[in-house]
């Protein structure tokens, strides 16, 4: 399925930052505070692009949408590759960022054109493409930063993002593209009103911080903890792999056991999330351990992203499920984008613990207070999308 050859080369490049964490601290010589900034600039391209998403995937075309995203990505991956001080890498991986903001909404329309009402299996299986980009991405740049340099696996990254904007078709423009710009922005600013979105959205964010926090800081945390360089990057594989087996399982388990309550089924898996951080921060992990808890880690605050997307797919109107997809990614990165600074900030200043036990009370929280809105919620969404 194309959709999930894109989402996984799409992630290929925005999920490098991960593995390529340790190389890039020490080359840079960064704290933690400024490593997790990285991702916040990631993030923030990504919430950019956002803004624009609807325009490009819903007048412009899926196709052309992702041309102009891969392009994005292997220009930014060409400066980050080429970096020479700390805000010059930060700039490559925002335009990184910028880039794959557009690869989402894109998918989620192509899917939503081609499979409703039979949509959750198959918006699962393109959403597995998000880890499994990122283990490709863990398996291959390390052994290529270890054996040459991390320059090398930026400009490998590239490659691969430039090959794929050449070789995708450009699409005729769907018929309804020919809005005004002005109109567009009214859309926008009518979709940020949505109430639904709105509290869909907001707390799924700290989903989102904990997500960016456990990949960004899960390779120097299993180093701190005394784990080999290799070992704590098979362990972020094993991770990854859990997250691929979430985002089939739990979007799954919602359309059979939660009769297709998206939401439910979120806030359930924000309490699973909230306990593991909790637990990952108070147990001395020997190697079996720490794979076994890296898979059932990657499955709850990894996996919930596909039950997510396909909620938000079924809110959406179904001639603007670009606009609401880009408008929900704007949303939940403001948990990224303020989350991951004050994670690396509570690592410098107390503990890699305190960090994943913040994450983790601020998920049972939330969880607690999506199961309170769950009358409205069920009230309000009918697990189909909009006409």
């Amino acid at each position: 399925m194309q959709a999930l050859l894109f989402m996984t080369l799409g992630n290929f490049n925005d999920s490098a930052y991960s593995p390529l964490a340790p190389f890039i601290k020490s080359d840079f010589l960064l704290s933690s505070a400024q490593l997790g900034l990285i991702t916040s600039f990631i993030f923030i391209g990504s919430l950019t692009m956002s803004s624009m998403t609807g325009y490009f995937v819903d007048r412009l075309g899926r196709n052309t949408a992702l041309k102009i995203a891969f392009g994005m990505m292997a220009l930014g991956s060409l400066v980050a590759g080429s970096a020479q001080n700390y805000p010059e890498i930060v700039s490559g991986f925002f335009i990184i960022g910028f880039g794959y903001g557009i690869v989402t909404p894109s998918t989620n329309s192509s899917v939503m054109a081609a499979y409703y009402p039979h949509h959750a299996r198959t918006m699962g299986i393109k959403q597995s493409g998000v880890p499994l980009g990122a283990a490709l991405a863990a398996l291959a740049l390390p052994l290529v930063a270890l054996h040459f340099s991390l320059r090398d696996a930026l400009i490998l990254m590239a490659l691969i993002s430039g090959g794929l904007a050449i070789g995708i078709a450009r699409d005729v423009r769907p018929e309804g593209s020919r809005g005004s710009g002005k109109g567009y922005v009214r859309e926008f600013f009518s979709t940020w009103r949505n109430r639904l979105l709105l509290l869909v959205s907001l707390p799924v964010a700290f989903l989102s911080w904990g997500q960016q926090s456990l990949l960004t800081y899960f390779v120097v945390y299993m180093r701190f903890r005394g784990f080999p360089i290799i070992w704590s990057e098979i362990l972020l594989a094993v991770l990854l792999a859990g997250s691929v087996a979430g985002r089939l399982f739990w979007v799954n388990l919602s359309e059979r056991m939660f009769s297709r309550n998206r939401s439910r089924m979120i806030a359930v898996i924000m309490l699973i999330a909230g306990l593991l951080f909790i637990t990952f921060s108070l147990v001395a992990w020997n190697i079996l351990e720490a794979g076994v808890m890296a898979f059932v880690l990657g499955m709850s605050a990894i996996g919930w992203n596909s039950t997510y997307v396909t909620l938000i797919s079924e809110i959406a109107p179904r001639d603007r499920i670009g606009l609401f997809s880009g408008v929900s990614l704007m949303m939940i990165s403001m948990g990224t984008i303020l989350g991951t600074p004050l994670s690396g900030t509570v690592v410098d200043v107390i503990s890699y613990n305190a960090m994943w036990r913040l994450i983790g009370l601020f998920l049972i929280l939330m969880s607690l207070t999506v199961a309170l809105m769950q009358r409205y919620l069920a009230r309000h969404i009918s697990g189909t999308p909009n006409p």
